[in-house]
């Protein structure tokens, strides 16, 4: 499994579009590019945090070139119109070492 991490940064006054577009956008790469979900997160800081996974990193560097429907474009290109894209950055580009992330309790 490969993972990318993004810093967003949000032009002033955009935050309610940003976050409006953000899970549209997410949902078209995962439907259409062949991502495994992300999240996004905010630091303390106020800086918005986005942890995407891909199955593999071939899959990730593809996507790019794979468009989406006309409608999840449209929220993918209001995204990044909400975006300071010159501050906005990836993070971390990183390959799981080992996965212990679970959505059920652990039996102990």
């Amino acid at each position: 499994m490969f993972i990318v991490m993004f810093e967003f940064v949000v032009k002033e006054g955009f935050e309610e579009q940003f976050l409006a577009s953000w899970p549209k956008a997410t949902q078209g790469i995962y439907l259409f590019k062949g991502s495994l979900g992300s999240r996004l997160h905010r630091d303390k800081s106020g800086a918005y945090i986005a942890y995407a996974q891909w199955p593999s990193e071939e899959t990730y560097r593809k996507a790019a070139d794979i468009e989406m429907s006309a409608e999840y474009e449209l929220h993918r290109q209001n995204m990044r119109d909400s975006l300071n894209l010159k501050s906005t950055r990836t993070l971390h580009e990183m390959e799981v070492e080992i996965d212990y992330l679970h959505r059920r309790e652990f039996e102990v």
